[in-house]
């Protein structure tokens, strides 16, 4: 019976060696977690998160030394300059939510870093940040950095525009947001958005799920067609953990 238990216990000694080599040895992915609106209370959809469930997600990843990049840092280990920790995620928050004001204070409290990409024409709708709050973050809080989700291109049918229509609008968002860095309403991109990103000098854009775009980021993917992953919704803290450990 001993004998029997020491062949398992060596089995599976091998087994957890394995595993560890074959880890090491996958091409290194980053997850960009995406996060849209933020509550006090139950969601009432899937864009919206409590913020003691996302207090939950960033404690276990600042309790278990996870990297959250910055967005500079993001693009350094896209373009190959810079090595990043195994354990290293971009967070993203969508929109620009007033709520989103809570959650970064979440984000300080753990020391971790985010981009919020910023819809321009919420200016004045006060469920979203305004020029105020843009400031308030830029001089209080430099774990954050703001970035594009368009000025007014948040719409269905938007990324089906000619070259001048989205051109004006990015050039409506820089007199808001001077950023090198942009997320696609809704996740979706076509030709002229890539190359008005390119004639305007953006760096990176980055997409959205929940198709094949929905998977971590290599430093293989298309600068202009980054994925990310959604956890905009409440789900509990063991599937967001197995999310983050899938090499996908």
């Amino acid at each position: 019976m001993k004998k029997y238990i020491k062949y398992i216990l060596i089995t599976i000694l091998i087994l957890l060696i394995l595993a560890i080599l074959i880890y090491n040895l996958l091409p290194q992915k980053v997850a960009v977690l995406t996060y849209h609106d933020f509550v006090l209370s139950n969601p009432e959809n899937n864009m919206q998160i409590s913020l003691s469930n996302f207090e939950e997600e960033m404690k276990y990843l600042h309790d278990h030394n996870y990297k959250t990049l910055t967005i500079d840092e993001f693009y350094s280990y896209i373009n190959g300059e810079i090595n990043i920790p195994k354990k290293s995620v971009l967070i993203t928050f969508d929109d620009g939510w007033k709520n989103s004001l809570e959650a970064i204070k979440i984000l300080k409290k753990y020391n971790l870093n985010a981009t919020i990409f910023y819809i321009g024409s919420n200016l004045n709708n006060e469920n979203f940040m305004n020029l105020d709050d843009l400031e308030y973050i830029k001089n209080n809080y430099s774990n954050i950095t703001i970035a594009s989700h368009s000025y007014d291109l948040h719409h269905d049918d938007s990324y089906l525009k000619d070259y001048d229509y989205l051109n004006n609008d990015f050039l409506k968002m820089k007199e808001i947001v001077n950023t090198n860095y942009f997320a696609y309403p809704y996740g979706l991109s076509s030709d002229n958005y890539v190359k008005v990103l390119k004639d305007n000098n953006y760096k990176l854009a980055f997409t959205f799920g929940p198709n094949k775009e929905h998977k971590k980021a290599s430093k293989n993917d298309d600068k202009y067609k980054i994925p990310r992953l959604n956890f905009s919704t409440n789900m509990s803290l063991i599937k967001f953990i197995i999310r983050l450990k899938l090499p996908y």
